[in-house]
């Protein structure tokens, strides 16, 4: 299992627009791409415009293969809507998560 931090810079009068196409975003991609586990959005308490989406997959392979792929529209949508600060990929060594 992977998670993929991507790190956004989201102006702030696109926060809303960027949770709305996060969410329709990520119910697309976990309903739509093999070994996709969904994301959690996290907005930075202090400066509200920057935010973390933490997506899981199965595999880094899954992971590259739906780039590879052709994304829906939604994903285009958030990098439009905000700056992809940056992509980091993490080996999940442990979860007590539910």
């Amino acid at each position: 299992m992977i998670q993929v931090v991507y790190e956004w810079s989201v102006a702030p009068e696109n926060v809303i627009e960027f949770r709305e196409a996060w969410d329709h975003t990520t119910t697309i991609v976990r309903e739509t791409y093999p070994g996709a586990h969904g994301s959690c959005l996290l907005e930075d308490k202090k400066q509200g415009a920057h935010m973390l989406t933490i997506a899981r997959w199965n595999s880094e392979e899954e992971w590259r293969d739906f780039w590879t792929s052709d994304n829906p529209p939604e994903v285009m949508r958030m990098s439009q809507i905000a700056n992809l600060v940056s992509v980091k990929v993490y080996r999940e060594t442990g979860n007590h998560m539910s």
